[in-house]
């Protein structure tokens, strides 16, 4: 019995060896630092970089450091050359639709299992063997029938096995019991899987990387962290005395809402909202038709505020979208540190003045330069404008003009005085018809007290029918430009320092006897120019 009981080291030494062979993954704990971050309208698309020290085989890799708002759906992982990325999180890279087959058991832990329940088996039999013969012997303490005579002899036998025997079966059961109990154990072990390794905070990613040999290679992880009012930005155009220079000055203020603190990092500024959801772009049929509401159109080149042509440019960007700042930023994920105003640099445009009077509307003059170049700017819906660094208000801006200058507001012009005055006023009928006629004669007075040549472009207008029985006639235009879709009269005048000039218009309308038409506004002041 002895040469049993020395198997059991020998049976339970291969376990621990076994057991470290099925472990062959290696766990690696990282934290690549916050390097770049990229701010939307919409957003902040985070960067960092750092290196993996692996070793060769499967390796687990920890990613701690990262913004607990952080999505496994929105999460680029790129390693460097010699490591291939198998899985980010729960996702397989293979194949994220199908569940990935058990991994099976090393070999070598296949045969110590193996080893381990045959020993099972004969510790069992063992101990049934004694259990056995334990029964046997204590059935048998009774001498058989006739066997008297000898009964001395018999007896002394008998006494002689219960004494040895019993004994040292109780021994070995004891002995067959604590290994029975330790291989058991042994099994149990084997049968648990390896462990799945610490439970992952918020801000922790779990990787798993295959590495073609031990060594150190380069990742680098980016998601986007979706929240709105990250860049508000602000357009400012500063206008000198003349107009001839202005300056597009873009400034706003960065929030960081992350919830992860920025330490010294690249930010780069983009001027529009990520698109989460790409969408192929498609065509839909251009319809016309005589109601007006046509579907798909473009819109016409006049419907947009005065741009001197009708024809288009190239667009040459002179600016993108992208806006790198310059030097490393800081900023805390809350508190007062998570907010900065950040000022980019002007983007500076040559001008051409041109002063714009409609005095049927107001008596003031406006200032207005013409910017060339502008199609690469990001503008905003409206700017706050600043002319020799005094603020003038804000106005709208429209980047959807198909002519090739941008018209930018300046404010008002007390150096040049415009009038109004109605000249004739007076209506009749028309000899052998149904129709009555109106003939109406204004004047518009300019003049120009800058010391310089000024150009100006004055408007006014005529009516336009919208019936087919009333007629409107243009009389007399002064040398006028006429938009006949709008009624629209334009006058290009260039002013010398001091002068004063003066354009008339006429114009007549017929119309039925029997209906009435409202042809001038009797609310609207009709004054004389204020210089006469």
């Amino acid at each position: 019995m002895p040469r049993l009981f020395r198997l059991l080291p020998l049976l339970l030494l291969p376990l621990l060896p076994a057991r470290r062979g099925s472990a062959q993954t290696n766990q690696v704990s990282a934290k690549p630092p916050l390097t770049h971050v990229t701010v939307y309208l919409n957003g902040t698309t985070l960067e960092h970089r750092g290196e993996l020290t692996l070793a060769a085989g499967l390796n687990r890799v920890v990613i701690d450091g990262l913004s607990p708002s952080y999505s496994e759906e929105k999460m680029e992982v790129i390693l460097g050359e010699g490591a291939e990325l198998l899985s980010v999180g729960g996702t397989d890279y293979n194949d994220v639709d199908e569940q990935p087959e058990p991994t099976p058991p090393s070999k070598a832990l296949a045969d110590s299992l193996t080893r381990v329940r045959a020993a099972v088996r004969r510790a069992e039999a063992e101990l049934m063997g004694l259990q056995q013969e334990k029964t046997f012997l204590l059935a048998n303490q009774a001498l058989p029938a006739g066997t008297q005579a000898n009964w001395s002899a018999e007896v002394q036998k008998g006494g002689a096995l219960m004494r040895t025997r019993l004994p040292a079966i109780q021994l070995e059961t004891e002995r067959l019991n604590t290994r029975l109990a330790a291989l058991k154990q042994a099994e149990t072990q084997l049968l648990v899987p390896p462990a799945a390794g610490p439970v992952l905070t918020a801000s922790q990613l779990d990787l798993s990387v295959k590495a073609a040999r031990a060594g150190t290679v380069a990742v680098t992880l980016r998601y986007f962290v979706a929240g709105r009012g990250t860049w508000l930005p602000k357009l400012d155009i500063r206008a000198d005395a003349t107009g001839r220079e202005l300056a597009f000055v873009t400034h706003g203020r960065l929030r960081n809402r992350t919830r992860l603190d920025w330490h010294q990092v690249q930010v780069v500024l983009m001027r529009h909202a990520l698109e989460e959801e790409v969408l192929r772009p498609a065509l839909t049929p251009w319809e016309l038709n005589f109601r007006g509401d046509q579907d798909g159109g473009e819109g016409r080149v006049d419907a947009f505020v005065v741009k001197g042509t009708a024809k288009g440019q190239p667009a040459d960007l002179l600016q993108s979208t992208r806006y790198e700042v310059p030097g490393r930023l800081s900023l805390t994920a809350s508190g007062t540190g998570a907010t900065r105003f950040l000022t980019l640099p002007a983007v500076k445009l040559a001008g051409q003045p041109e002063y714009l009077a409609v005095p049927r509307v107001s008596e003031n003059v406006v200032l207005q330069a013409k910017v060339s170049g502008w199609q690469g700017l990001q503008l905003e819906e409206e700017a706050a404008v600043y002319r020799q660094g005094m603020y003038v208000g804000r106005t709208e801006l429209n980047e959807e003009a198909y002519n090739d200058s941008l018209e930018v507001a300046l404010g008002h012009d007390d150096q040049l005085l415009v009038g109004r005055a109605k000249l004739e006023d007076h209506s009749s009928n028309v000899g052998l018809s149904d129709k009555r006629r109106v003939y109406l004669s204004y004047e518009l007075n300019v003049r120009n007290r800058h010391p310089e040549t000024v150009r100006l472009r004055l408007l006014d207008e005529i009516p336009i029918s919208e019936e087919e029985k009333i007629s409107v006639k243009l009389l007399n235009a002064s040398g006028a430009q006429l938009d006949a879709r709008t009624g629209k009269l334009t006058w290009l005048l260039t002013l010398p320092p001091g002068a004063s000039q003066k354009v008339q218009f006429s114009f007549q309308v017929d119309y039925p006897k029997n209906e009435k038409v409202e042809i001038i506004n009797h609310r609207v002041r009709i004054s004389n120019p204020k210089f006469r």
